[in-house]
């Protein structure tokens, strides 16, 4: 059975996302609904601070070139003022950041 929908496929992100913080040591506590602001309040356990994640899907682009782009929507101004980041997986590295995730690298094999 295959995954089906973008509510599905968001669900296994936040879990993926989840699993990295918890695999670093880090706690980790999940939104009890479906809506919010925040999917994550994730706390270090070296400072103590407390994070405020929206995990989205990541999408990747590749060009001619061989430059690959990673996007996930932007945060909304809600989150901003709550200094909610956007959080998302890609072949096991986080990417955060606080408006919006696009990152790019040339990928090796070309």
């Amino acid at each position: 059975m295959g995954v089906k929908g973008t509510s599905r496929t968001g669900d296994i992100s936040e879990y993926e996302v989840a699993i990295h913080f918890l695999k670093n040591g880090y706690e980790v506590f999940r939104n009890m609904s479906c809506t919010g602001l925040v999917d994550l309040v994730v706390i270090c356990p070296k400072t103590k601070e407390i994070l405020l994640y929206d995990v989205k899907t990541t999408t990747t682009y590749t060009d001619k070139d061989g430059v690959t782009t990673i996007y996930a929507n932007t945060s909304s101004e809600e989150q901003r003022k709550l200094s909610v980041e956007i959080a998302g997986l890609h072949k096991d590295k986080l990417y955060t950041d606080p408006i919006r995730i696009k990152e790019r690298f040339k990928n090796e094999n070309t």
